[in-house]
This record gives C-alpha cells, structure tokens and sequence, in this order.
C-alpha cells in the first residue's frame, strides 16, 4: 500500500512553511525606532537650512537690499553720527542715507550741520577721525561712507560731500583744498561723491584771488563780473590754469556787447555775446580785441580758442563757432583751407 505523506507530519519535524519563515528573519517587517526617526528629521531640517540659506544667497545677490549690506551700512551711519555728536563744533546730524541696493552697493552718507564760523580746519581734523569711527563699523564688506559738513562759514555758504577713501593725511588735505574759498567765494557746494566741486563767487568788481587755487579734487568755478559770466573748468587733480588774463579778456568781450559768457575747460577758452546782430553774425572787429588778448596762447597755456557767431548766451547749446587753434605759439584757423571770415578776424587782431 502507497504511503501517501502528504499532510502528515512526522512527530519532531519542523513544517515547511514554518522552516522557510524561520530562515529568512529579514524578510519580517522590524518596527522603527525613536532613532532612526530622529536621523530623518535632522537630514531634513539640513536640507532645508542649505536649500534655504542658497535661496538668500540669490536673493542677496540680485537686491542687496534683502542681504546683511543693509545693515551695515546702517551700522556705519550709527557709528559715524555717534563721533561727530561728540565734536563741539557739530550743532546736530542728519543720516541721509543708509542701505544698500543693486546700483551703489552699500552706502552710508551722514550729514554733519556745523556752527556758524566753524574754522575750515575743524572740518579737516573732524573728517577722518569720522571716517575711522565710521569704518571700524564695517563688518558686513565694503560700505561706501560719505561725510556732508554744511554749515556758513565768514559769508559763504558750504554745503559739500567728502568721501572716506584714502588716509587720513590726504582727506584732511581735501577738505583744506576744497574749502579754500571759503570767505570769499558766495558758495561752495558738492552733491554726491560723482559731482565736482562747485565754487560761485557771485558778482565780483575783480577776479577772486582763490580762482586758480588748486583744490583737492575736480572743481568748477564761476563769477560774473561787469555783466560777464565766467567758468573755469579745473583738471582730475583740481588743478587750475594760472596764466589766463580774464579781466583783460572780459575788457576786450566788453567792446562787442555788454554781457556774454567766457568758459575755460581742459585748454579752450569759449566766449559767446560777441554778437548783438543776429542777422551780420561775428565781425572781425568785435573778436579780434578778444583774439588779441591771448595772441600768446602758448604763455597762455590755451590750445583752442572758440568765438560764438550767433547772438545766442548759452553755448552748451550752440554749435555755432568760430575756431582757433594754437599753433606754435599763435592762433591759426583750425580748417586747413580757411574762410575768409576766420582770416580777417586774425589779420584784424594782428593790426591792435
């Protein structure tokens, strides 16, 4: 008879099905622990922060506004209010600005109004001692500083921008340079750290003695005398021509016209106002006074000299000029091939 096993189970052995569980324990499902949780939840709060902290990098990057710039130039500003407060020159301070943005970067600019009189000395020491509180502060990468003294100062009104770049001998040596004028000048004034320096003497009876003193950065600097408006352009080192006769050249406009204008910028001399008639234009008779005034343009350390032909007062929006360059010490048309209005002006001029 067939022994049919199927079923049965011999006493002592193991049943299949509970043999082959008892083989592979892995295949169980073990219950998590507090650990293994815990690991999870710190792999993703560091996720997170990076995720994060990358996002803000970004953002800071695209509008520094959103980045720690903003706040140190808040910081440098605190700073550098707290140490001109401390000055006995200083009646009171103003920040003007302080943050950042994707255009300027970071800057902090304090405004410092000082006591009527106030010598312009005080002013040099009270700059880098400001500047040095002020940067000591910037924690956070570069901030731009600028320090605004404004103040009246023997007549003359100041109201001017210095920047913090450079050691402390040089930027106390600006502000003597720049503030050189003042006392004689009706104005002297600066926007912002891109601006020149702007000095107006105002109506005066003789040229102003501080108008070819170097200052210690670019400057323009204006008066009007006898109905004559003068500009004088310095150089990038704040450097003006001293060998330009402007009275002798404002006495010999004054025979064509009674007002006008006279620029000197980089070694032209521009002058308008030559012209009363619209309709005959420039004569020789009213430029050669002017050409002959300055016939030594090399002594007068010019090298192009610009007469306005039209009756027009406003040469930055005129192109009409007669123009003369120096060659070898005299004025010569600037075209190879002059007009025969250029070659009598000249020949007129070599008459006087």
């Amino acid at each position: 008879m067939k022994n049919d096993r199927q079923g049965d189970t011999v006493p002592g052995e193991v049943p299949a099905e509970s043999a082959s569980v008892e083989q592979h324990p892995l295949k169980r499902s073990a219950p998590r622990g507090p650990g293994c949780f815990k690991l999870g939840c710190v792999t993703l709060v560091l996720l997170l922060v990076t995720v994060g902290g990358f996002l803000y990098i970004v953002a800071a990057g695209l509008d520094p506004s959103l980045g720690p710039g903003n706040a140190g130039a808040r910081s440098v500003a605190k700073a550098a209010v707290k140490n001109l407060s401390k000055n006995p020159s200083v009646e009171s301070t103003q920040v003007m600005q302080a943050g950042a943005n994707s255009n300027t970067g970071s800057v902090a600019e304090v405004k410092a109004h000082l006591k009527a009189d106030t010598p312009v000395d005080s002013a040099a020491d009270m700059l880098p001692s400001t500047c040095s509180a002020a940067q000591r502060n910037s924690i956070w990468g570069t901030v731009t500083v600028g320090i605004i003294f404004t103040w009246n100062m023997k007549g003359t009104e100041i109201d001017v921008y210095f920047n913090c770049r450079g050691p402390g001998s040089k930027l106390r040596t600006n502000v003597q340079h720049d503030l050189a004028p003042a006392g004689e000048a009706a104005t002297i004034m600066r926007n912002g750290d891109t601006s020149s320096l702007e000095v107006d003497y105002a109506d005066v009876t003789t040229p102003p003695s501080t108008l070819t003193a170097t200052s210690g950065s670019p400057t323009i600097k204006t008066f009007t005398m006898n109905g004559w408006h003068v500009t004088s352009t310095s150089n990038a080192e704040g450097q003006f021509p001293t060998t330009v006769p402007f009275e002798q050249i404002i006495t010999a406009a004054s025979q064509a016209g009674p007002t006008g204008t006279i620029e000197l910028d980089n070694g032209t001399l521009s002058v308008t106002g030559l012209v009363t008639d619209e309709r005959k234009g420039l004569a020789p008779e009213a430029a050669a006074p002017v050409v002959h005034t300055v016939a030594d343009c090399q002594a007068a350390g010019l090298t192009t000299l610009q007469l306005n032909d039209k009756a027009k007062k406003e040469p930055s929006s005129d192109d009409n000029w007669r123009t003369f360059t120096c060659n070898n010490g005299t004025w010569a048309s600037k075209y190879d091939s002059p007009s025969p209005s250029d070659t009598e002006i000249l020949n007129k001029a070599a008459e006087l």
